[in-house]
């Protein structure tokens, strides 16, 4: 696994050309491929990391609650500040 000199971003291998090249998908960065071994990505998920991942999804619904529930609340404020400088001004 190689990163990007420039901006750090994980170099993704390309093959172009019968060339096996390193290339950065967020700058543009170019290389030659040192290694002519493949790239393989390796990882198992357990049932631990699934069921969490379960309880993740549902906690960014319940962010996107709060952030109604707050939005209401500052519509409420805003309306009773309103309502307060209407009753000063007068």
């Amino acid at each position: 696994m190689e990163f990007c000199p420039k901006c750090g971003s994980l170099l993704i291998p390309l093959v172009a050309e019968d060339k096996r090249f390193l290339v950065c998908r967020k700058c543009g960065f170019k290389k030659d491929a040192t290694s002519k071994r493949g790239y393989v990505i390796r990882g198992e998920v357990s049932g631990d990391k699934r069921e969490k991942l379960l309880v993740i999804e549902g906690s960014r619904e319940r962010e996107k609650e709060k952030l109604e529930e707050e939005r209401e609340l500052m519509k409420e404020y805003y309306e009773v500040f309103l309502e307060s400088m209407e009753s000063e001004s007068e």
